[in-house]
């Protein structure tokens, strides 16, 4: 064979390859039925808003929150706390940014941080409720 028809060959292959490598791509939150997820970006398993959660749940609990997953409503919450005061937190939910990148958002519907930052997102809803918790504290030991 020449090395023309070769080459041909070889492109004609590298083209059909291309046209249907979109169907080996798995979009994380595409098995779950979410729209979390970077479109074309592949995974080895689809990661879905619960997941992202359940990251967040034990590096809040690390830092000395606690946190209970509300994956039976939609979207899937994450409820967070003070372990002392648990009237006093915030709801996450995680929804696609800029680019379809996964966000944590807060209760009021505020960008916390993205979902793979979890120590940034840890030091956000800790800058959201210490005053908080701080002031229900100060109010508790009043009242004692």
């Amino acid at each position: 064979m020449r090395a023309a028809s070769l080459a041909r060959l070889f492109l004609a292959g590298l083209a059909i390859r291309h046209l249907t490598s979109w169907r080996g791509v798995l979009r994380p939150g595409a098995a779950a039925g979410g729209d979390v997820g970077v479109h074309g970006r592949r995974a080895a398993l689809p990661v879905t808003a619960s997941d992202h959660l359940d990251a967040l749940a034990h590096a809040l609990t690390a830092a000395g929150w606690s946190a209970s997953p509300r994956y039976d409503q939609h979207p899937a919450l994450l409820r967070v706390v003070t372990p002392e005061l648990p009237c006093v937190g915030e709801s996450i939910r995680v929804k696609p940014g800029v680019g379809g990148v996964p966000w944590f958002i807060s209760s009021a519907g505020d960008p916390l941080a993205p979902c793979h930052d979890l120590a940034g997102t840890c030091a956000a809803i800790a800058a959201r409720l210490g005053p908080l918790v701080a002031a229900a504290r100060a109010r508790t030991e009043e009242r004692d």
